[in-house]
């Protein structure tokens, strides 16, 4: 049997992974990802603020009993009459020639995942934005926002200039967001603000969110406690009215 992992840059892993746990040990399993690691993606928040270090979201491939292989590479095609899956490995190598090899299987097992929608807005590739889905992205924020503070530290930095740096703005108002809203909110106001005295006053968290409420698929008892928990907090929420 051969299990398509889904891909690094997609929000997926739970299908795979779970199938490829629940296999008895002597399954002879090939897994093809170009991720080698399984992460539980609710903790991202927590890691990019330091409160969980990546280690511990995260789970090796390799280490599951029912996996006899598992290449590093992505699936370039499937050629399903004969049962084999084109690959072509992730490395950079010094003829920029990528090596591509086939994996036969019996069955096969395609978890894709999904890709984030941007939905066109102007700027996202920008060094300032970060997206929240996978381990790189928990530790560019966390880097980024220490990076942050020791510019605002300097002593040539405008007053401008700090409140600027010092501005976090989290889009989005569903679960992920608000939690990491939360998160951010503590590490900035208890953990930063203890090393960074002075730019305390400086620091602001902005939520934004397209839809008229924080948590739109969740109960209102739930969604009022949220909102009541950001004010006190000094959480600058945006929603449309």
């Amino acid at each position: 049997m051969s299990l398509q992992f889904p891909a690094l840059r997609h929000r997926t892993g739970w299908g795979g992974f779970n199938l490829a746990q629940s296999l008895p040990t002597r399954t002879n399993l090939n897994v093809i990802s170009p991720s080698n690691h399984f992460v539980f993606t609710p903790l991202l928040p927590s890691t990019a603020v330091g409160t969980l270090e990546f280690r511990a979201i995260q789970e090796c491939v390799r280490t599951l009993p029912s996996v006899n292989n598992f290449f590093q590479a992505k699936a370039v095609s499937i050629d399903f009459k004969k049962k084999k899956v084109l690959c072509e490995d992730i490395w950079e190598h010094s003829d920029a020639k990528n090596s591509n090899f086939t994996v036969s299987y019996d069955k096969l097992v395609i978890g894709l995942g999904v890709k984030t929608n941007t939905f066109n807005t102007p700027n996202v590739a920008s060094r300032e934005v970060f997206f929240l889905k996978h381990l790189h992205h928990a530790r560019s924020i966390r880097n980024r926002t220490i990076e942050m503070f020791e510019i605002a530290a300097l002593p040539d930095t405008s007053e401008e200039e700090k409140r600027r740096l010092l501005s976090f703005v989290i889009v989005g108002g569903g679960p992920t967001s608000c939690e990491y809203a939360s998160e951010l909110h503590d590490f900035l106001t208890t953990d930063l603000v203890t090393l960074y005295p002075k730019l305390g006053p400086y620091v602001k968290v902005t939520l934004v969110e397209a839809g008229p409420a924080l948590l739109g698929p969740f109960e209102s008892g739930l969604r009022d406690y949220v909102m009541r928990l950001f004010r006190k907090r000094k959480i600058d929420v945006r929603v449309v009215r």
